[in-house]
């Protein structure tokens, strides 16, 4: 029979699990109201999606480190996670208002990448084309 470890009962209590469940709930809510996918947060954030379904269940034991991923891919502090996540919900108007005055700013920032990502393609086009025409030119001689 195995041995409990110190802390271990602690992660079937009451307590924990509430706030286990609070944390995946607050998460969910932020994901629908930023109107995105479970499977695009997870990519977002670069955390599995398995991983990401279990946190939002309230089943996953989630890391700092994933906390930090998954508040940076919402666009919301660490804190906002916890903030109203418990059976009271206050702050949940605050919460909503940071996170719709960032959504756009993500926008903008996603479709400046998609425009480097979109110049850089035409560049590697260009200098493959010019190596390929300098080889040719160099058999030619």
């Amino acid at each position: 029979m195995a041995r409990l470890r110190e802390g271990d009962e602690f992660k079937t209590s009451e307590a924990f699990l509430e706030v286990q469940g609070a944390l995946g709930r607050k998460i969910r809510r932020l994901r629908d109201e930023r109107q995105v996918s479970q499977r695009q947060l997870a990519s977002i954030a670069d955390i599995s999606g398995p991983h990401m379904g279990l946190i939002e269940m309230g089943k996953g034991n989630v890391s700092l480190l994933a906390l930090v991923k998954i508040a940076k891919a919402l666009g919301v502090a660490v804190s906002d996670l916890f903030e109203g996540a418990g059976p009271t919900q206050t702050g949940t108007d605050s919460a909503i208002v940071r996170l719709a005055a960032t959504v756009g700013k993500v926008e903008q920032h996603l479709a400046r990448r998609r425009d480097d990502y979109a110049r850089f393609g035409e560049e590697l086009k260009d200098f493959m084309k010019d190596y390929w025409e300098g080889k040719e030119r160099g058999k030619e001689r």
